[in-house]
């Protein structure tokens, strides 16, 4: 009796420091968890600095590159839009154009480095590939 009495001991001493190790862990890994998540928000704050600064100074770059697209959606090649990026349907620019191209596809490609004619060109490429190109260029 007493040896199952010492096992029992000696099993519930180790359960005991298991779930301590297990707790001890978990904390770890929270601690861990929020110092990533400290450092992401600091890596996201340099990072939209950095590209702030870098894209200083190109303000006439980005009116001259929506004035670009204004005047390739009207052309033959782009999307063949009379009034180019005007809406006359909702009266007014196409938002959502200059949003995607100028913002996400033009502003981007510049702040990784990529010249005007580079950005421009990712921009008709990607407008090349879109619905409405495809639609506006089918074979008739």
């Amino acid at each position: 009796m007493d040896r199952s009495r010492l096992l029992t001991t000696i099993l519930v001493v180790v359960i005991i420091v298991l779930i301590g190790q297990v707790y001890w862990q978990r904390s770890r890994i929270a601690q861990q968890q929020n110092a990533m998540a400290f450092q992401q928000k600091q890596f996201d704050e340099q990072a939209g600095k950095l590209a702030a600064e870098r894209m200083k100074g190109h303000r006439a770059d980005v009116m001259q590159a929506a004035q670009w697209l204004h005047q390739y959606y009207a052309s033959d090649e782009g999307l063949r839009r009379a009034d180019g990026l005007w809406r006359s349907d909702q009266k007014q620019p196409d938002f959502e154009a200059l949003g995607a191209w100028i913002l996400d596809v033009y502003l981007n490609a510049r702040v990784e480095g990529k010249t005007d004619e580079e950005a421009k060109q990712l921009i008709k490429d990607a407008i090349q590939s879109s619905d409405e190109w495809k639609r506006v260029h089918a074979p008739k």
